[in-house]
């Protein structure tokens, strides 16, 4: 049944993807939208039953003869990403209609759309490295076309460059690891690979390792490699960011978890300590930078780069604690780091959606142009409010849930016979707990500036949605809360997984009665997500009674409120995104190193005599110190090799001569 529903699921996005070629008109545009949001219901329910089973189901078409055969198996570490690829596509799919207005440029956008959506689940099902390496270019090829959609725009041909330059860096790595696990295994099936892995030499196995976690991480995002999120994702349309920051990033967090725990099996302790230490740099500055940022966009873009840093963190303690003989910490943190994968892929497509959904209104992605859309955009402000509080990780909400969940297995560092091991574990923990703290900052600051105050400019002054795409956001939402209050038994059902790929069955020891959750060991913590919600709800219910009960009966007149002895307050006088982020650039000054510059209309510092203009921008440390030179590098490395393109045939020739050459001494030898 399970093969079924995704078999339904990869037609329904083909069928869609034909449909699109069509979207000049409004009919045909909403008839793809239709398709593509049935794939993605058959393709979530079809992951929740793959994650509730516990078993792989696989269907093999062709033979190894020429390109080999086509082997689709849907094992359960897919499950939870294939019921994320179903959320987010369904979602999508209810959006796209009142998004995208019928036209030529919308047809083809569409149908790369869904062939991307495709290849995805071509990933997710992939049983052998040849089926897995052609979807994963597929995937990154038609992605790299949706984020042209605008191809005129400024900046959209270099996000678009950035994004399949570095996923060509990453996908060259990743071939590299595959065949030094192919040759030694003598196979190019998963599962052959993985029966082997225990002898393969150890230093070809973490070669393969470090190879896959730099080739993923630069589709996951992981710092220093996650500089085409900024670039891509506020060039790109709204749904495409929502998919490359819901779905394809978390392809990339796939591909570490399918080599860290299926196809190499258990590894030394650094390569958890690495993978772990990557993971909390990557959430710290990935904050850092979200919060110096005024583009929505590439605020959310490197929000993303601050969650994936959690949940690969989350996975380099698994790694850590399970080579350091605490089996049950490394299945439980593996257990959090899935059920986050699922928590950021639901709110943070939300919060691009939305995103969209307020560019649309008022014309703008600059949080300093924005304010008062609560007055205007009433269901929006709720719907960005749910995902706002989630990603935040503020409770009740499932954002809060996962990242509690992270905090209490990291802080039984203490388990770990050794001591240095244990310090650097909590160590993690406190990173990610100065990570949580600016993250609430930086939220709140997106969601006040946005929603609160006065309009900053009259695109905001005049926004309405009116006719914008909620249906989709709304869907989200729910899911969140669902999630949050549901908790426990999402975290039974994922833990199905984790037995199934680490052979340890958490729910013993990670449920208790009435829906507490503990973290591993019924000696340290324990609460419980669905009674915190309901008991939020209860109090909330006492102010709002107070407010209700205590309004005056008598008749009321409204004054002006006191403000300062200003003659009148205007929209100027309230707080930017630029002086709320203020405090915080100055805190972090010396990882900024901004470029700050005054300009005044007189010398009066006061500025009573004009006005005052402030600009500061960041410093892009990786692209200055790390991408830059490289760039440099290949660019006079190609000059040197340009005289060997001579446009000479038989010189050409030559070089394919040469090549077969080595290719038949290198296989003699």
């Amino acid at each position: 049944m399970t093969g079924l529903l995704l078999w339904l699921a990869g037609s329904a996005w083909i069928v869609a993807s034909g449909l699109a070629l069509g979207a000049r008109r409004g009919t045909l545009l909403r008839a793809c939208s239709v398709a593509s949001s049935l794939g993605g219901v058959s393709c979530l329910v079809g992951g929740i039953r793959l994650t509730l089973s516990g078993h792989a189901t696989s269907v093999v078409l062709g033979t190894r003869d020429v390109a080999g055969r086509l082997d689709l198996r849907a094992a359960p570490l897919a499950g939870v990403f294939l019921a994320l690829l179903g959320i987010v596509t369904l979602a999508i799919g209810c959006y796209a209609p009142k998004y995208h207005e019928p036209s030529r440029g919308t047809a083809i956008y569409l149908c790369v759309y869904n062939l991307a959506v495709v290849a995805s689940l071509g990933v997710l099902v992939a049983g052998n490295v040849t089926t897995f390496l052609v979807a994963w270019e597929s995937m990154t090829l038609a992605c790299s076309i949706v984020i042209l959609r605008h191809h005129r725009r400024e900046g959209v041909g270099e996000g678009a460059f950035l994004f399949l330059a570095l996923g060509e860096v990453g996908f060259a790595m990743v071939i590299a690891a595959f065949v030094i696990l192919a040759v030694h295994a003598h196979s190019l099936d998963f599962s052959i690979i993985a029966t082997h892995a225990s002898s393969i030499p150890l230093g070809w196995k973490s070669a393969a390792f470090v190879l896959a976690l730099l080739g993923f991480g630069f589709k996951a995002g992981l710092v220093p490699l996650h500089i085409w999120l900024p670039a891509a994702h506020p060039v790109a349309p709204a749904d495409g960011s929502a998919f490359l920051s819901g779905l394809i990033i978390k392809l990339g967090v796939y591909g570490i978890m399918l080599f860290a725990f299926v196809l190499l099996g258990a590894g030394p302790g650094w390569w958890g300590l690495v993978t772990m230490t990557l993971g909390a740099i990557s959430a710290l500055v990935g904050i850092l930078y979200a919060i110096s940022e005024r583009d929505l966009k590439r605020f959310l873009a490197y929000s993303s780069v601050e969650n994936v840093g959690i949940i690969v963190t989350a996975v380099g303690a698994s790694m850590t604690f399970s080579a350091y003989h605490q089996p049950v910490l490394g299945a439980f943190l593996f257990l959090v780091a899935l059920y986050h994968v699922i928590n950021h892929g639901t709110y943070k497509t939300l919060l691009f959606l939305e995103a969209g959904v307020i560019e649309h209104a008022s014309g703008t992605r600059d949080l300093d142009r924005l304010g008062g859309l609560v007055h205007r955009m009433r269901t929006t402000s709720v719907i960005s409010l749910v995902g706002t509080l989630g990603i935040a990780a503020l409770p009740p909400l499932n954002g809060f849930v996962s990242e509690w969940l992270v905090f209490q297995g990291l802080f039984q560092g203490f388990r770990v016979h050794s001591h240095f091991i244990g310090v650097l574990i909590v160590f993690a923990a406190a990173v990610l707990g100065l990570t949580a703290g600016l993250a609430v900052f930086a939220f709140a600051r997106a969601f006040g500036i946005s929603f609160l105050g006065m309009p900053r400019g009259a695109g905001a002054a005049q926004a309405s949605e009116k006719g914008q795409p909620l249906l989709g956001p709304g869907l989200l939402a729910v899911a969140c809360l669902g999630l949050a209050v549901g908790a426990p038994l999402v975290l039974v059902a994922l833990d199905r997984i984790v037995k199934g790929v680490t052979g340890v069955q958490l729910r013993p020891v990670l449920l208790v009665s009435k829906l507490t959750v503990i973290p591993a060991h019924t000696d340290f913590a324990g609460f419980s997500p669905t009674y915190l919600a309901l008991f939020l709800v209860a109090v909330s219910v006492v102010p709002i009674a107070i407010f209700a009960l205590s309004r005056p009966r008598a008749a009321s007149r409204k004054v002006p409120v006191w403000d300062g002895g200003i003659v009148k307050f205007k929209s100027d006088k309230q707080y930017t995104a630029t002086t709320f982020a203020n405090p915080v650039r100055v805190t972090f000054e010396r990882f900024y190193r901004p470029d700050v510059r005054i300009d005044r209309a007189s010398d009066d510092p006061a500025g009573r005599s004009g006005p005052v203009h402030y600009h500061a921008k960041v410093l892009p440390l990786f692209e200055k110190y790390l991408y830059r030179p490289v760039s440099r590098f290949v660019q006079a490395l190609a000059r040197r090799l340009a005289p060997i393109q001579s446009g000479d045939i038989n010189q050409y020739l030559l070089y394919i001569l040469v090549v077969l050459v080595v290719i038949f001494l290198v296989y003699a030898w």
